[in-house]
């Protein structure tokens, strides 16, 4: 179903003013879910909005400034959405950035943000440089060598400004982000292939047997998750390999808090943020220009998704299942 995409804003909005949410947070908020659905990223999009609507945090007690230097923010979220600390978490890093060339926000006890690529944007949107880690929450990824999970999805994200606007680029450290098992269960589809493990240690495509997912890139990714589990674990205090028994449906519930960190560069403090811009935009036309494969084009990471965006909302209208929409709409 074809739906327009002020209509889906408006409801998304009308649904998060009733929430309580103050009107500085909702626009934000919005562009977590639906700017995941704009760029294609539909394991990571409306589909998750109705949980998150769902969900009451008016039990949590209010977040508290842990810490505060020149350069540090570290705030502990007391089980609050990274949905709205995660914007506070960003305004102090970049505050920070734009005084001490670099900016760091630490945030502990956090119910996650959707993707940290929406935080990415939003910094590097405003002349920024941004480096975006979190816990995957739930141990979800198999080591080399085995299938049991034992550590999270742990995505990163970055933003960088270019002439043509923010390049932003966001992906887990597994080879398919776990939400694809959540999608596949809600609709009844099949897992991608020689991506998901069952508890035998077979590849498997029923989301209902998904038991781990293979990190991307063998090692190499598996090396990044193990950082970033580390990084957002025991370096700020936080749970690490939390078992979540990983049988594809765990994720209809909240799941335990878990970490993220945020950091901010302010090119403007070392040189010129146009020159940044020139020079960025200029090395991706240069890659682009290089030889492509036989019937292959030469992509650049995040292009495509923001491509699609800006596709969407020249169209002003998206595509999403008739079942989602009608969840939308009794919210």
């Amino acid at each position: 179903m074809k739906i327009p995409v002020s209509e889906i804003t408006d409801k998304m909005t009308a649904v998060l003013k009733a929430k309580g949410y103050v009107d500085d947070d909702i626009p934000f908020i919005v562009n977590m879910y639906l700017g995941g659905e704009l760029r294609g990223h539909t394991s990571h999009g409306l589909a998750s909005f109705p949980g998150f609507a769902n969900d009451d945090f008016s039990d949590c007690a209010k977040p508290e400034v842990v810490k505060e230097t020149h350069s540090v923010f570290l705030l502990d979220a007391k089980s609050r959405s990274g949905n709205v600390v995660g914007r506070w978490a960003a305004d102090e890093a970049v505050k920070r950035a734009r005084a001490e060339v670099a900016g760091i926000s630490i945030i502990k006890n956090m119910d996650s943000w959707l993707r940290p690529g929406a935080i990415a944007e939003y910094i590097a949107d405003q002349g920024l440089v941004a480096l975006v880690v979190n816990s995957g929450g739930g141990a979800s990824i198999a080591p080399p060598g085995g299938y049991d999970a034992v550590v999270g999805t742990n995505p990163i994200a970055y933003g960088i400004p270019t002439d043509e606007g923010s390049l932003v680029v966001d992906m887990a450290t597994a080879k398919r982000a776990w939400g694809q098992v959540r999608l596949a269960n809600k609709y009844g589809t099949k897992l991608p292939q020689d991506s998901f493990y069952d508890k035998s240690g077979n590849v498997t495509l029923d989301p209902k047997e998904a038991w781990s997912v293979m990190p991307f890139g063998d090692y190499k990714g598996f090396s990044l998750a193990l950082f970033i589990e580390m990084m957002c674990g025991a370096f700020i205090g936080m749970p690490m390999m939390i078992d979540s028994k990983n049988t594809g449906s765990q994720y209809g519930a909240r799941l335990l808090d878990r970490g993220g960190i945020i950091v901010a560069f302010d090119p403007a403090q070392i040189g010129s943020l146009e020159d940044l811009k020139a020079a960025n935009s200029d090395l991706i036309r240069r890659i682009k220009a290089t030889h492509a494969r036989g019937g292959e084009t030469i992509r650049i990471p995040g292009e495509e998704a923001t491509r699609l965006h800006a596709l969407r909302i020249q169209d002003g209208s998206l595509e999403i299942p008739d079942e989602l929409w009608a969840e939308i709409k009794e919210l």
